[in-house]
């Protein structure tokens, strides 16, 4: 009996792009490494200006962004070498800190806060949340790929697409 892998991978050649696009835009890696690169600089952003601006802060917040970095570099490389555990491992992290952000929204003193500092708080927090939601997105799509088979170095070159750039 011959062994019918070669010509499954074959057939997969033909076929052509199986992967997802992410946001109509790129695949899952490439959203992966975007969307990772642009949280991380943001979360710095954000670490600086808590810091070193009028803010008011807490242990919890920079606590979260420093975590936050060290996760964000960990799925960039695990990305760029299609680690699945490594994405993996960030993903558990980016629920845990929705999470977290969703439970220092509740027991925060909103009735301390007036007029548009109040109404630019909640906008902010929404964004953050909406953020971390669109990272969980590509983070996920990237996992999923990477373990079904779809998104691997060999697959990469079938997969690969981006609306603007083809790198």
């Amino acid at each position: 009996m011959a062994d019918s892998t070669p010509l499954i991978s074959e057939g997969r050649k033909k076929e052509g792009k199986q992967g997802h696009r992410v946001f109509c835009c790129c695949d899952s890696r490439k959203a992966t490494i975007f969307v990772s690169l642009i949280a991380l600089i943001l979360v710095i952003l954000g670490l600086i200006a808590t810091t070193t601006g009028n803010v008011a802060y807490n242990g919890w917040t920079i606590a979260l962004y420093c975590i936050s970095i060290a996760f964000y570099l960990l799925v960039i490389f695990g990305a760029i070498r299609y680690h699945r555990c490594a994405v993996i491992i960030s993903l558990i992290w980016q629920f845990i800190s929705l999470i977290i952000i969703i439970w220092q929204a509740a027991v925060f003193n909103w009735s301390s806060v007036v007029g548009d500092e109040k109404t630019a708080s909640v906008v902010a927090v929404t964004i953050g949340i909406i953020w971390h939601l669109v990272v969980i997105y590509s983070l996920g799509t990237f996992v999923r790929e990477v373990s079904s088979g779809v998104m691997s170095p060999a697959t990469h070159s079938r997969e690969k697409y981006s609306c603007c750039c083809n790198v």
